[in-house]
């Protein structure tokens, strides 16, 4: 048996994986510099969304000012009429701080393509709600029945009214619901 002879060269010229093996390293180190960069930008982002979102958070929960009335006049018919603006004004503010864009945003994710909605007319006083509308089927009407049903603010909903619609060639049905609203403060 015998063996060959090694041919170790220590002079030869230094091969072009090398050469190659730089420039793939200097791209990879290119690329993780452009996606670090990418990061920074989608944390910045991030933050730049999450102060707006506490922003509008605060100012949604914000208490809004009333009216007061101060009686250091004497009662009369002036003082009376200034009463009756001061709740009037009352009123209004205490409607414009309701959360009036959970209330629809419940009822817009409970909408099926079956269902089109003709109105709604919220009862904040009364913490109620009306929705009118009209369902291509009986089984649409009834599926978004129980989604408004199971939506976080709303409660209790009960179908008031449906029928046939038979002016309409396509003949939906017209249905109206009740429902309790709880509208979080």
């Amino acid at each position: 048996m015998t063996v060959r002879p090694l041919a170790i060269d220590f002079a030869q010229p230094p091969r072009s994986g090398r050469v190659l093996g730089t420039v793939l390293a200097g791209l990879g180190a290119v690329a993780l510099l452009w996606v670090l960069a990418q990061i920074a930008d989608a944390r910045d982002e991030r933050d730049r969304q999450v102060t707006r979102l506490e922003d509008t958070t605060r100012l949604a929960r914000r208490a809004m000012p009333s009216l007061a009335v101060e009686t250091k006049v004497a009662p009369g018919p002036d003082s009376q009429a200034l009463a009756t603006e001061v709740n009037a004004a009352n009123e209004v503010i205490d409607q414009l701080a309701l959360p009036w864009d959970t209330l629809f945003g419940d009822i817009e994710t409970a909408i099926t393509p079956d269902v089109a909605l003709t109105q709604v007319l919220p009862d904040p006083r009364n913490r109620r709600v009306v929705v009118a509308g009209e369902a291509r089927h009986l089984n649409g009407m009834l599926t978004f029945l129980a989604r408004l049903d199971a939506a976080p603010g709303i409660a209790e909903t009960h179908l008031k009214q449906h029928a046939w619609r038979s002016d309409d060639p396509h003949r939906p049905m017209a249905f109206t619901f009740e429902s309790r609203w709880t509208p979080a403060r």
